[in-house]
């Protein structure tokens, strides 16, 4: 079943040395933020997020890590945060939505001692990323969390109004809504180092940025189809492949699955014309390394997210989950406390 799904990964497989005790790390500043109880803790480590990690900040300075750490589990939290009322109502999406985007704004606070613990992780996770980069980093990286808050909104507008999104529009919602725009800024949060404008604007580079989100969202549709649908979600790329090419879901898996694998296949191709690209830009020999660190970045994520998915009981422990929260992966109310 898809829950099982593997890909062949020509990458390399890498973790980082040092990811358990950053892990052991991450637990104890979600706690002391708040963000986890002693009730909520045993259901949030079948995740293995701190894994996830590893295998995809494997080049992270030991800063680095702790802030990849960080900015995964407050953006998992806050995902799965929808899958509560709001993720069904995008009147009260929005006001969420909103209130997490001014903390994005230059001297934004959290709000003051009575603010959820949610967004006071955020804002400080937001703060320590933003530390010694350049304002134009600051500026999309700012601009990637706008469209990943309005994406919570479009989503909870989908579920309510039903049916299914075009094969196209659904692409564009989903290369937003798994936060994975965020997830490639931390590359260079994690590896301490950035990403010039002319080269972080190469056409190949920015292709291989979509293709890596595309890679990960998309096996993640795979992976969680069947809890997807005992809840009653169309947002999943097998179910509106089904929908658009009417036909059955062992067909509409099989086309997913050919959709995805395409992607790594082409990200492949890509990466290994990126230093003539470079040469051919005149690109200074520590740019062009800036370069290569990132895209073995991009490449870590794609084969260390497919290695997580294959060990990560988010997918085969979902009915558990939801048998003791009664709403999917919400462990509790972060944004009421």
């Amino acid at each position: 079943m898809p829950a099982d799904v593997t890909f062949d990964i020509p990458l390399p497989r890498e973790q980082h040395e040092g990811w358990q005790a950053a892990g052991e790390r991450n637990l104890a500043w979600l706690a002391e933020r708040r963000l986890l109880s002693e009730a909520t803790l045993a259901l949030y480590t079948l995740f293995q997020s701190e894994r996830l990690v590893g295998y995809a900040f494997p080049g992270a300075t030991d800063r680095g890590l702790d802030l990849a750490n960080r900015i995964v589990s407050v953006c998992t939290l806050l995902d799965d945060q929808f899958d509560g009322p709001a993720g069904r109502d995008p009147v009260a999406a929005r006001e969420i939505a909103e209130g997490f985007a001014v903390l994005l704004e230059p001297g934004a606070g959290v709000g003051g001692p009575s603010a959820s613990p949610l967004r006071a992780a955020f804002s400080e996770v937001w703060r320590d990323s933003c530390a010694g980069k350049s304002p134009a980093w600051r500026a999309r990286a700012a601009e990637s969390w706008r469209r990943y808050f309005a994406s919570l909104v479009h989503e909870s507008a989908n579920r309510r109004r039903g049916g299914y999104l075009p094969l196209d529009c659904y692409l564009e919602q989903r290369l937003v809504t798994g936060a994975m725009q965020q997830f490639t800024d931390a590359c260079e949060v994690a590896g301490e180092f950035e990403v010039p404008p002319v080269a972080f604007n190469i056409p190949h580079l920015r292709i291989m940025r979509g293709l890596t989100a595309d890679f990960v969202n998309l096996a993640n549709d795979l992976a969680s189809l069947e809890k997807e649908i005992a809840a009653g979600e169309t947002d999943n790329l097998v179910l509106v492949i089904g929908n658009e090419c009417e036909c059955s879901l062992d067909d509409a898996i099989a086309r997913a699955y050919r959709f995805v694998e395409g992607r790594v296949t082409r990200f492949v191709q890509l990466r290994a014309e990126l230093a003539d690209v470079c040469a051919a830009l005149a690109l200074t020999s520590r740019e062009t390394e800036t370069v290569g660190r990132y895209a073995a970045a991009l490449a870590a994520w794609i084969s260390g997210y497919e290695r997580w998915q294959r060990e990560t009981n988010r997918y085969r422990r979902a009915g558990d989950v939801s048998q003791v929260t009664g709403a999917g992966y919400r462990l509790e109310d972060l944004f009421g406390r």
